[in-house]
C-alpha cells in the first residue's frame, strides 16, 4: 500500500469495527435482551448411562444370530447359513439366564453341562424358530444358535407334486433309489 491509501484503509477498518461492536444495554430493546442464566439449583442432573446391567447380569452385544442378540462378553467363532457359534469366559448358568430372559421356548432341557432351548422364538423378533444350546466347557461357555425356521411352502402345488419334489411317492417310497447312493 502507498502512504496515501494507508489512512483511508485504517479509517475503513475502524468504521467496520464500530459497526460490528455490540450496542450498549441501554440501546437494546427488551425483546433482544438475553435470557438470564438459570440458577444452579434448576440445572438438570446428568442422565445415567442408557446401558445399565444389574450385578451378575449380562449385557447385550452388537452381534446377532437370527435376531437373537449375542452377549457382549462372547465372541462369534463361526457363522453358517443355519447356525452361529459363540464362546466366552462366562459361567454357563449366567448365559442360560441371559437366554431365558430373551426367548420364548417350547421346551427347556437342563443338565449339568448343557441347557437346550428347543422350539424357541426371540421375544423381539418372533418370526424365526430357533434352537439355542448353552454348553459348559472347562472355563468357557459355548452358545450355539441354530435356525430351524422352515421355508414357506410353494403356493399352487398339489400334495403329490410336493412329495415328488422331495423325491418320494405319496406313499413315502423313494422315487429313484439310485439318487440315494
Amino acid at each position: 500500500m502507498t502512504r496515501a491509501r494507508l489512512p483511508r484503509a485504517a479509517g475503513a477498518l475502524a468504521a467496520l469495527a464500530a459497526c460490528a461492536a455490540p450496542l450498549p444495554l441501554a440501546c437494546r430493546s427488551g425483546a433482544d435482551a438475553p435470557a438470564p442464566a438459570p440458577p444452579a439449583s434448576e440445572v438438570p442432573a446428568p442422565k445415567p448411562p442408557v446401558d445399565q446391567a444389574l450385578p451378575g447380569e449380562l449385557a447385550e452385544g452388537i452381534e446377532q444370530a437370527f435376531g437373537f442378540p449375542i452377549p457382549r462378553r462372547m465372541k462369534v467363532r463361526a457363522r453358517f447359513p443355519d447356525a452361529v457359534f459363540a464362546i466366552g469366559e462366562i459361567p454357563a448358568e449366567r448365559v442360560a439366564n441371559y437366554v431365558r430372559a430373551r426367548v420364548l421356548a417350547g421346551s427347556v432341557e437342563t443338565g449339568p453341562a448343557k441347557t437346550i432351548f428347543a422350539q424357541a422364538t426371540v421375544k423381539a423378533a418372533p418370526q424365526r424358530r430357533i434352537r439355542i444350546e448353552v454348553v459348559s466347557r472347562a472355563h468357557v461357555s459355548e452358545l450355539v444358535v441354530r435356525d430351524e425356521t422352515r421355508p414357506p411352502p410353494e403356493p399352487g402345488l398339489s400334495v403329490e407334486e410336493r412329495w415328488r419334489r422331495t423325491g418320494l411317492t405319496p406313499d413315502g417310497k423313494v422315487l429313484d433309489p439310485t439318487r440315494l447312493e
